[in-house]
Protein backbone atom coordinates (compact mmCIF):
# COMPACT_ATOMS: atom_id res chain seq x y z
CA UNK A 1 0.00 0.00 0.00
CA UNK A 2 0.97 3.71 -0.42
CA UNK A 3 -0.16 6.63 2.00
CA UNK A 4 -1.38 9.41 0.81
CA UNK A 5 -0.34 13.04 2.59
CA UNK A 6 -2.46 15.85 1.83
CA UNK A 7 -2.81 19.20 2.58
CA UNK A 8 -1.96 22.78 0.68
CA UNK A 9 1.71 22.43 1.15
CA UNK A 10 2.23 18.88 0.47
CA UNK A 11 0.21 18.81 -2.67
CA UNK A 12 -1.89 16.26 -3.92
CA UNK A 13 0.80 13.71 -5.12
CA UNK A 14 2.36 13.67 -1.87
CA UNK A 15 2.61 9.90 -0.84
CA UNK A 16 5.26 7.42 1.78
CA UNK A 17 5.46 4.46 -0.41
CA UNK A 18 5.02 4.00 -4.36
CA UNK A 19 3.79 1.74 -6.53
CA UNK A 20 7.24 0.47 -7.34
CA UNK A 21 8.56 0.67 -3.42
CA UNK A 22 5.26 -0.08 -1.35
CA UNK A 23 4.44 -0.64 2.32
CA UNK A 24 4.25 -3.98 2.86
CA UNK A 25 1.90 -5.32 5.49
CA UNK A 26 1.18 -8.73 6.57
CA UNK A 27 -1.57 -8.21 9.10
CA UNK A 28 -2.31 -11.33 11.70
CA UNK A 29 -4.64 -11.85 14.36
CA UNK A 30 -2.05 -13.75 16.18
CA UNK A 31 1.49 -12.99 17.97
CA UNK A 32 4.26 -11.55 15.69
CA UNK A 33 7.55 -11.96 15.95
CA UNK A 34 9.35 -8.29 14.61
CA UNK A 35 12.60 -7.38 14.80
CA UNK A 36 14.34 -5.54 17.55
CA UNK A 37 13.65 -3.03 18.55
CA UNK A 38 9.96 -3.45 18.55
CA UNK A 39 8.29 -5.99 21.02
CA UNK A 40 5.36 -9.09 20.13
CA UNK A 41 2.33 -7.28 19.99
CA UNK A 42 -0.56 -9.91 19.48
CA UNK A 43 -3.61 -9.27 17.28
CA UNK A 44 -6.99 -10.96 18.02
CA UNK A 45 -10.08 -12.38 16.06
CA UNK A 46 -13.61 -10.83 17.19
CA UNK A 47 -16.92 -12.41 16.99
CA UNK A 48 -17.74 -14.39 13.65
CA UNK A 49 -21.15 -14.23 12.17
CA UNK A 50 -23.09 -14.57 9.11
CA UNK A 51 -26.43 -13.22 7.22
CA UNK A 52 -29.57 -16.10 7.23
CA UNK A 53 -27.86 -17.04 3.69
CA UNK A 54 -24.67 -17.41 4.58
CA UNK A 55 -23.47 -15.23 1.77
CA UNK A 56 -21.96 -12.62 4.17
CA UNK A 57 -19.56 -13.41 6.54
CA UNK A 58 -19.25 -10.39 9.50
CA UNK A 59 -16.29 -10.48 11.88
CA UNK A 60 -16.85 -7.69 14.84
CA UNK A 61 -14.24 -6.44 17.51
CA UNK A 62 -11.45 -7.34 15.22
CA UNK A 63 -7.75 -6.73 15.63
CA UNK A 64 -5.14 -7.36 13.15
CA UNK A 65 -1.49 -6.03 14.07
CA UNK A 66 1.69 -6.14 11.96
CA UNK A 67 5.17 -4.52 13.28
CA UNK A 68 7.50 -5.98 11.56
CA UNK A 69 7.30 -4.45 8.26
CA UNK A 70 9.73 -1.61 6.66
CA UNK A 71 8.38 2.34 5.78
CA UNK A 72 9.86 3.57 2.71
CA UNK A 73 10.32 7.47 2.02
CA UNK A 74 7.86 9.89 0.71
CA UNK A 75 7.81 11.47 -2.85
CA UNK A 76 5.79 13.96 -4.58
CA UNK A 77 5.35 16.08 -1.55
CA UNK A 78 5.24 19.63 -2.69
CA UNK A 79 4.42 19.06 -6.68
CA UNK A 80 7.22 20.74 -8.25
CA UNK A 81 9.37 21.16 -5.04
CA UNK A 82 9.55 17.58 -4.40
CA UNK A 83 13.34 17.13 -4.59
CA UNK A 84 13.59 20.01 -1.56
CA UNK A 85 10.30 19.11 0.24
CA UNK A 86 10.44 15.02 0.12
CA UNK A 87 14.05 15.24 2.34
CA UNK A 88 12.23 17.81 4.89
CA UNK A 89 9.07 15.51 5.52
CA UNK A 90 11.17 12.23 5.50
CA UNK A 91 13.42 14.18 8.12
CA UNK A 92 9.92 15.06 9.81
CA UNK A 93 8.33 11.76 10.32
CA UNK A 94 11.62 9.51 10.48
CA UNK A 95 11.53 8.26 6.93
CA UNK A 96 12.50 6.04 5.19
CA UNK A 97 12.12 3.86 8.47
CA UNK A 98 13.41 -0.15 9.23
CA UNK A 99 11.41 -3.65 9.51
CA UNK A 100 11.21 -3.42 13.73
CA UNK A 101 10.60 0.42 14.04
CA UNK A 102 7.19 0.67 12.56
CA UNK A 103 3.57 -0.64 14.33
CA UNK A 104 -0.04 -0.94 12.32
CA UNK A 105 -3.20 -1.94 14.22
CA UNK A 106 -6.48 -2.34 12.45
CA UNK A 107 -9.15 -2.76 14.70
CA UNK A 108 -12.81 -2.68 13.92
CA UNK A 109 -15.17 -4.72 11.63
CA UNK A 110 -14.61 -6.90 8.68
CA UNK A 111 -17.18 -8.11 5.87
CA UNK A 112 -16.58 -10.29 3.43
CA UNK A 113 -18.83 -11.01 0.33
CA UNK A 114 -19.26 -11.52 -3.13
CA UNK A 115 -20.31 -8.93 -5.28
CA UNK A 116 -23.49 -10.77 -5.94
CA UNK A 117 -24.31 -10.75 -1.85
CA UNK A 118 -23.67 -7.33 -1.60
CA UNK A 119 -26.18 -6.22 -4.28
CA UNK A 120 -28.78 -8.33 -2.87
CA UNK A 121 -28.26 -7.31 0.68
Amino acid sequence: MKVKLNNSFLGKECYIGSNTEPIVLNLITGKTHPPKPNEPISGKTGTVESNEEGTILTISHNSLVDNSFAAPGVNGCGEGFSSVIDPLVNARLGLPSAAGTNTAILEGTLKQANAEAVRNH
